[in-house]
């Protein structure tokens, strides 16, 4: 698997690369008017991409927030319910053990009674 991720990882920085190599052309970005920038293309991509992804970043640190939450709760859950569970197992065991308990005794004043 991490044969396949490092060769699109290479195949997407070759598709790069050759982007960057043949938008090389200083294109004249006006930003403000009366605000202008030249720029080879690829530098403006870069920006404009670098953009996009940090404000995908901040559209996805809410739901991202939102889910760690959920997580806690449910594992708060499960805790609860794995704490209950084991004493519940505990107390049977208790319980069967002392019912054994219980059984041997009776049976050693029978043999007592008999014997006495």
């Amino acid at each position: 698997m991490k044969i396949i991720y490092t060769l699109i990882k290479i195949v997407v920085l070759l598709a790069l690369l050759l982007l960057a190599v043949s938008n090389t052309q200083l294109i004249t970005f006006n930003y403000l008017p009366g605000q202008m920038l030249n720029l080879p293309l690829i530098v403006l991509l870069l920006i404009f991409f670098i953009i996009g992804a940090v404000f995908g970043v901040f559209a996805m640190f809410g739901r991202l927030l939102r889910l760690r939450s959920k997580v806690n709760q449910l594992q708060v859950k499960i805790d609860k319910q794995t704490k209950a569970a084991s004493q519940s197992v505990h107390t049977e065991t208790l319980a069967t053990n002392a019912g054994v308990n219980g059984q041997n005794h009776s049976e050693e004043q029978k043999v007592n009674n008999q014997h006495g």
